[in-house]
């Protein structure tokens, strides 16, 4: 295992490394070895409600194409699963730490970038950007933007999905892609998570960003699905009439980090 203090924790962008991370750091997860404040890496979450949340690396592991929170709060309490830390001795300490394990939905790695009313911008997040070809200073991230040298800022506009592509957090078009870091603007409209069915497990984020790129639907049904998202589509009659007549209430109830 690789000492804490040396681990590369930017090379965790994405589902893959950060599930391969995990599974090789399960004793840190147990005992609450992987602060907070020791890394960056967030990630977000759908629970079984519908909701988004958001946690950090070490309070969750993975099981199989399945991700488990480690959670204290009593509105998981009904979802509290503690049968999964059976499947490896080394989170069995759990059973006896008072928490709740959760299964939950992965829903995106935290990309650095803050738009600008100043969300937080995860894989996964549909954004409204202004771009430039090469600029000559990229952002760094957080809030800082794009600019040229000569302060023309004769960019183009786009609306996509996010995503990591090639080591880099990327506005993914539909036969390219360009770097979070080449905008000058950036808003998020929504995101990609509504299209699920209550027994997914794991989603790829890729695919929705490809799908999204390349969908020839009408573009305000498009609007209005990524801004209720996540969204699970009613599959019986009784469910979709009831929500034609009473609509869908599926505001975020989000936990910040």
């Amino acid at each position: 295992m690789e000492e804490r203090q040396k681990y590369d924790y930017t090379k965790l962008t994405n589902l893959e490394s950060i599930k391969e991370f995990c599974n090789s750091h399960l004793v840190d997860i147990a005992t609450e070895g992987l602060q907070p404040e020791s890394h960056s890496v967030k990630v977000r979450f759908i629970d079984s409600g519908g909701k988004f949340g958001h946690t950090a690396l070490g309070r969750f592991f993975f099981v199989d194409d399945c991700m488990y929170i480690i959670a204290r709060d009593k509105k998981y309490e009904t979802d509290h699963n503690p049968d999964i830390l059976d499947f490896s001795e080394e989170l069995e300490i759990l059973k006896f730490t008072g928490y709740f394990i959760v299964r939950v939905i992965f829903a995106g790695v935290y990309t650095g970038f803050y738009d600008d009313k100043g969300e937080r911008i995860y894989t996964g997040d549909v954004v409204s950007a202004k771009v430039l070809l090469n600029p000559k200073m990229p952002s760094n991230g957080g809030t800082n933007r794009a600019k040229n040298l000569d302060n023309k800022e004769m960019g183009s506009f786009c609306e996509a999905g996010v995503n990591e592509i090639f080591g880099n957090y990327s506005i993914i078009l539909d036969n390219h892609s360009v770097p979070l870091s080449w905008a000058t603007e950036l808003e998020i409209e929504g995101s990609l998570f509504y299209n699920l069915d209550k027994g997914e497990s794991e989603v790829d984020i890729q695919d929705l960003c490809n799908g999204f790129a390349q969908s020839r639907n009408d573009k305000n049904e498009l609007t209005k699905l990524i801004k209720k998202s996540p969204y699970f589509p009613p599959v019986t009659w009784q469910v979709k009439a009831i929500e034609l007549l009473c609509g869908n209430n599926n505001e975020e109830n989000e936990e910040k980090y």
